[in-house]
């Protein structure tokens, strides 16, 4: 049995308090929740000190990932570039103006559609972005270290059927 931790602790007083409801979804609820904001954290503790161009959050982090990993030109539009976030979309158009003024994109017109925007990693960020970005996926396996690779890919594999059906439910 795994030592115990703060959810535990929380199952048995509400053991205690009310005996007859079922907390049980809270062991993993509660862990994934937890976790999200450990590695929220983590991650933006280490976003904060990385040299080079200055990364606010994870947030924001996340916008330039999802615009370098399209490939050339690395653009979206605002609209693409929510649905390719892993975070929340939540303060987009806040986002955008900060990496903007901070050198990492730039917005333009689409030359498809002249109604609708571009939103572009400048070449300065696309190279500082790469200097980077080996560093910050060592960091977040180092996050993952108390796990296998078997356990990490049966870990993913459970989270994605569970991700898939709540997003299909919301």
């Amino acid at each position: 049995m795994p030592e115990a931790d703060v959810i535990d602790a929380a199952a048995r007083e509400w053991a205690e308090a009310y005996p007859r409801l079922d907390v049980s979804p809270g062991d993993v609820l509660a862990r994934v929740q937890r976790l999200g904001q450990l590695i929220e954290e983590a991650q933006n503790r280490r976003l904060r000190r990385r040299a080079g161009m200055v990364v606010n959050n994870v947030g924001d982090f996340d916008v330039l990932r999802a615009l370098r990993r399209v490939g050339p030109p690395y653009a979206l539009t605002p609209g693409r570039l929510r649905e390719a976030m892993l975070v929340s979309g939540a303060g987009l158009s806040g986002r955008l103006k900060r990496l903007e003024q901070e050198g990492w994109i730039t917005r333009e017109a689409s030359p498809d559609d002249g109604r609708s925007l571009l939103v572009r990693l400048t070449p300065e960020g696309v190279a500082d972005l790469d200097r980077d970005l080996e560093a910050h996926y060592a960091f977040e396996s180092d996050l993952l270290r108390s796990l296998d690779l078997d356990t990490r890919r049966q870990s993913a594999d459970v989270l994605r059927v569970l991700l898939l059906d709540v997003e299909s439910r919301l």
